[in-house]
């Protein structure tokens, strides 16, 4: 079977040209800093059959976010613009040539995370 990256490549360069973001990468590395906001980052969580017997599928989960900026707007513009975010990434990867992507649900990080806002995309992608 052929390996995966191809296809987590081909993800990572459709949602790095996305207006507005920072930085795009596979992986969600530990020392990030206000310069990588806003990102997105794809991590991978599982690889299976995929729906086509020659491909495999891999769960991602796609993270993204920005800093709190509440000195700029209030917390009601802060999710209004990442559930705009949400929709922009959605959109590009349901349309983006070279994989499939099948949506599974977005979690939320319920105001938990105090100096940024960061929200996960899950599904699937084959290629």
């Amino acid at each position: 079977m052929a390996s995966v990256w191809p296809t987590l490549a081909a993800v990572r360069a459709a949602l790095a040209v996305l207006p507005g973001v920072a930085t795009c990468k596979v992986g969600f590395e530990a020392n990030m800093t206000a310069a990588d906001y806003p990102m997105v980052r794809i991590v991978p969580s599982k690889i299976a059959d995929g729906t086509n017997l020659q491909q495999r599928g891999t769960e991602v989960m796609v993270y993204f976010g920005q800093p709190i900026h509440e000195f700029t707007t209030d917390l009601q513009g802060q999710w209004q613009s990442l559930l705009t975010m949400e929709d922009a990434i959605l959109k590009k990867l349901q349309a983006s040539p070279g994989f499939f992507f099948g949506y599974r649900d977005t979690f939320l990080d319920e105001d938990r995370i105090e100096a940024y806002k960061v929200l996960v995309i899950r599904g699937t992608v084959e290629g």
